[in-house]
């Protein structure tokens, strides 16, 4: 698989694992834009905030992980977050 883009209910289903099991407080706080950018070659991107970037990978990036692995049914073996600024100009791909 080249390079996969989850649908938005996908997206949405994920968002609502996350916030159940990190609680709606610490969810609202970090994920409050939370997208999913791509997922190419077992490597998920997902974009945040940036001023949340660094704690959601330090903390949470396995999180995310297992919950886009059990919700999408595909490996994923690494999670890249960045920044949402610098995520604008790919998803105009």
């Amino acid at each position: 698989m080249d390079q996969f883009k989850p649908p938005k209910i996908q997206q949405q289903a994920i968002q609502a694992r996350l916030n159940y099991f990190l609680g709606a407080e610490e969810y609202d706080r970090l994920f409050v834009a939370f997208e999913i950018l791509r997922i190419e070659n077992e490597v998920l991107t997902l974009g945040v905030l940036s001023a949340c970037t660094s704690e959601v990978q330090d903390k949470y990036s396995w999180h995310v992980a297992i919950v886009a692995e059990a919700l999408l049914k595909q490996a994923i073996r690494k999670v890249n977050v960045i920044p949402l600024d610098d995520s604008r100009p790919s998803q105009a791909q």
